[in-house]
């Protein structure tokens, strides 16, 4: 992804969101938090979690490491569930700050 920009991103889960007590959808680099997002923040619809993502946020996120995304979910039935980490880059920008 890039810094300073606003992207959605959008997510596959192996289980119906209709399952889904709460969430979090965490945002870390170098095993720090930067943000996390709840399923008030996302759009659920069947299997899918989309996510849209302000400037404001990706300029939060440094170009020299990873980012690590993770789901972590509770299920109405009361199972704890949690994704592989996903990992992408921060591409820089020329000029910083919001637009």
């Amino acid at each position: 992804m890039i810094r300073g920009t606003t992207p959605t991103l959008t997510f596959t889960l192996p289980f119906s969101t209709s399952t889904i007590k709460s969430m979090m959808l965490t945002f870390s680099q170098s095993g720090r938090e930067v943000f996390t997002l709840t399923q008030n923040d996302c759009v659920l619809e069947d299997t899918s979690c989309e996510v849209h993502l302000t400037q404001k946020q990706t300029l939060k996120f440094s170009t020299a490491s990873m980012v690590e995304i993770q789901i972590r979910v509770l299920t109405n039935d009361g199972n704890a569930l949690a994704s592989n980490i996903i990992t992408t880059s921060a591409s820089r920008i020329l000029k910083d700050g919001e637009i």
